[in-house]
């Protein structure tokens, strides 16, 4: 029997209501400050092995409201994870609302190609989302359910004469405030002269799907307002390097790269390979705004290769934090730039 295919998801698998609860408990339970995932996982009725639990906190993260995996010793919120527990005043929870909603690049973009219309039915909505973002066709219904969902929630989607509409107030509103904490933060991403094109300016994190530092180091660079999108490695696909990495390496400011750990079974050789090719395109796009971030110096693969490649590794187990080094790489890489004032 054929192998089938597993689907990726370029977007939340939960809905904004469905993994809320999580930052409300944070909340609640530890006055905002990071909780043991362990003990979050029991403060919510359920184990940090329970595959409902996985993937409500992997949402979360792509949401930009919290910090860690089920296997981080502790889950944090976000500053935008503050704004939605502890608002303060009402429009700050009501825009945070917003800001996540539109936080996965899917549902941003679905929302602006659809600002003040109503929203398609399948199969029109269906037809713009394999088409126009990239979503598998098995996924598309699941997809629109979730923005459906989610714009109800943050007000960015009401029913009007019996259709759902999307209120192009607020998605322009919505986008006009991006751009300023885009142009106004301590940091933002380095960008051309012109910067006519927001995806000019992206940082681009690459992984594959069995490592949950991706999607947190996805969320800490929203945290600082830099636009940044996410693509996985999947050694399963044909492709050396996939159509949609290649699309998003053309264009990134720069890439942040989880290097994959050392394993000498099929599937691990498969995914090396495509890594290395991943990193190959990304230094010919992007130069030296290209940073992997490795297991260490002591891999023995990348050690190897970094006798004949000019690369920037961070590593993952550095003392005082990851993400620490991580800052610094992508500064020192010009990845990103620091202004003050």
């Amino acid at each position: 029997m054929a192998r089938r295919t597993r689907l990726t998801r370029p977007y939340p698998v939960n809905t904004l209501e469905e993994v809320l609860p999580i930052a409300e408990t944070i909340q609640r339970a530890n006055g905002g400050h990071p909780v043991p995932t362990e003990l979050l996982a029991e403060t919510l009725g359920t184990t940090v092995k329970s595959s409902a639990f996985v993937q409500r906190l992997g949402s979360s993260v792509k949401y930009g409201i919290t910090v860690g995996s089920h296997t981080s010793d502790q889950i944090s919120l976000t500053p935008l994870g503050e704004s939605l527990t502890a608002p303060r005043e009402p429009e700050e929870r009501s825009h945070a609302l917003k800001t996540a909603a539109r936080a996965p690049d899917v549902f941003s973009k679905f929302y602006d190609l659809h600002s003040g219309k109503p929203l398609p039915e399948i199969p029109y909505a269906s037809n713009t989302l394999v088409r126009e973002m990239g979503v598998n066709q098995e996924l598309t219904e699941e997809c629109l359910r979730i923005i459906r969902a989610n714009g109800l929630l943050a007000d960015i989607v009401s029913e009007r004469s019996g259709s759902l509409v999307v209120d192009a107030n607020e998605v322009d509103e919505d986008s006009s405030e991006l751009e300023d904490s885009h142009s106004s933060g301590e940091s933002e991403a380095s960008n051309s002269e012109n910067r006519g094109d927001e995806d000019e300016a992206f940082v681009l994190v690459v992984s594959n799907s069995r490592d949950p530092l991706g999607q947190e180091i996805e969320a800490l660079i929203a945290t600082l307002s830099i636009p940044v999108r996410d693509a996985e490695i999947d050694p399963q696909v044909s492709q050396v390097i996939s159509p949609a990495i290649s699309n998003k390496l053309r264009s990134a400011r720069g890439c942040i790269l989880v290097w994959p750990a050392s394993e000498q079974t099929e599937q691990g050789q498969q995914l090396f390979a495509r890594t290395l090719m991943t990193f190959g395109a990304a230094s010919f796009q992007l130069g030296q705004r290209a940073v992997i971030v490795a297991n260490g110096p002591d891999d023995p693969e990348l050690a190897a290769l970094a006798d004949s490649l000019d690369m920037t590794v961070v590593d993952r187990c550095a003392e005082g934090g990851m993400f620490g080094e991580l800052m610094s790489a992508m500064v020192r890489t010009s990845i990103i730039q620091i202004s003050f004032g």
